[in-house]
């Protein structure tokens, strides 16, 4: 064995050794990072995931019939949060390093009193399907601030604090494959939710950096409730007294802006905050694809919920920079509330005395008004056509729609095209010039040859 052998050999015995000192060192609980001068080094992922889900009261056959009776499904509230821990990370001068990566995800799904056949009957009877109010968050329960610092690096200090909340409330349905479905007298109730709990804002630092310090502030809210359903593929589908009633929640809160630096950087300090809320509420229908559907009685109710908050406005910066310190803050709100409705894609739909109540919100400033635009000139009427015979209309069921129906429009009267005022002599003018150019351009090619 040669020196050159035995040298190599004594560096990879310390690049071993230093590494597992190294990763002894680093095994602790604190959210706590340096990747100063490294390669990906310093970032975190922090996720958290809560799938709180209850399933009670329901009959599964596969051949056969299926039968829920008085099936009554609760959930309790949740516990209240721990204080969190601030996470902070650094990657100065480094690539990719001091990245966070703070997920959330809160998925409570809640199914009670159903009954799932593959070859047979489903029929549920007066399930009753309750979610409790989540318990209040004390105020020390609040999220700390997410502290990232990527100075002198590329995507460097970028942030991703995501939170996710998609409570989904099923109960009081009857599902088929192969046979009717039923459901009768079935009870949907979210109760509301209160809290309040402070929340510190993010803060990011790129300085000299590219694409350093993003932040990207999402939260999502989709509360989707459903009851009182009957679906099948093949067969009928009846819902009878299916009642969704969907409570306001209330609530405060207080958090300080999001915070982002990206001095003399490209694309540095620039945040994305957005913000969704689709809270959704199906209840009281009956969907079959080759059958008939029929609801009756069935009563949605979405009442406003109430609530108020403070925060401090984000802040971005990026002095001297190119792109630097963007925002984007979009903020989407998509209230959807379908009930009473019967749907079927080959045969009857039918719906009887449905009831949506849904309880208006307050109403918003109006804007000032703008300046009104001149009128133009109106054009000469055409002479009217003969109008043809109307046929008769059918007789309307509810609101259900059927695929396999037959489509009746009455016509009132078709109208001639408009007159658009052009002059024909503006058009012959037009040609001439053309023709007399084209001469030119001929007559000099002809004196170059």
């Amino acid at each position: 064995m040669n020196l050159k052998q035995l040298a190599v050999r004594a560096l990879y015995a310390t690049l071993v050794t230093g590494g597992l000192t190294l990763l002894g060192a680093g095994v602790a609980h604190a959210a706590d990072t340096s990747g100063d001068d490294g390669i990906l080094s310093g970032s975190q992922a922090g996720i958290s995931i809560d799938l709180p889900i209850t399933l009670g009261g329901n009959a599964v056959s596969v051949l056969g019939d299926s039968s829920s009776s008085d099936a009554s499904t609760e959930t309790a509230p949740a516990a209240p949060a721990a204080p969190a821990e601030e996470a902070t990370t650094s990657g100065d001068d480094g690539v990719g390093s001091g990245t966070q990566a703070l997920i959330d995800v809160n998925v409570p799904i809640t199914v009670g009193g159903n009954a799932i056949s593959v070859l047979g009957d489903s029929s549920t009877s007066e399930p009753t399907t309750e979610v409790a109010p989540a318990a209040e968050t004390p105020a020390d329960a609040g999220s700390a601030p997410a502290e990232t610092s990527g100075s002198d690096g590329v995507l460097g200090g970028t942030q991703g604090l995501v939170d996710v909340a998609v409570p989904v409330t099923v109960g009081g349905n009857a599902i088929s494959v192969l046979g009717d479905s039923s459901s009768d007298g079935a009870g949907t109730t979210v109760a509301e939710g209160a809290g309040s709990a402070p929340a510190a804002g993010g803060s990011t630092s790129g300085d000299d950096s590219i694409l350093g310090g993003t932040q990207v502030l999402g939260g999502v809210g989709a509360p989707v409730t459903v009851g009182g359903n009957a679906i099948s593929v093949v067969g009928d589908s009846e819902s009878t007294d299916a009642s969704t009633e969907v409570t306001g929640g209330t609530g405060s809160g207080s958090g300080s802006g999001a915070e982002t630096n990206g001095d003399d950087g490209i694309l540095g300090g620039t945040q994305l905050l957005p913000s969704l809320g689709v809270p959704v509420t199906v209840g009281g229908n009956a969907i079959s694809a080759v059958g008939d559907s029929t609801s009756t009685d069935a009563s949605t109710e979405v009442t406003g919920g109430t609530g108020s908050g403070s925060g401090s406005g984000a802040e971005t910066s990026g002095l001297g920079g190119l792109l630097g310190g963007t925002q984007l803050v979009p903020g989407l709100s998509l209230p959807i509330t379908v009930g009473g409705n019967a749907i079927s894609v080959i045969g009857d739909s039918e719906t009887d005395g449905p009831t949506t109540i849904v309880d208006p919100t307050d109403p918003t400033d109006p804007t000032d008004p703008t300046d009104p635009t001149d009128p133009t000139g109106p054009t000469d009427p055409t002479t009217p056509t003969t109008p043809t015979t109307p046929t008769a209309p059918s007789t309307p069921a509810g609101n259900g729609g059927s695929g396999g129906g037959a489509t009746m429009v009455a016509a009132e009267g078709t109208t001639g095209l408009a007159s658009t005022g052009v002059d024909g002599s503006i058009l012959w003018a037009a040609l001439a010039l053309l023709a007399l150019g084209l001469v030119l351009v001929g007559r000099r090619r002809i004196a170059r040859n």
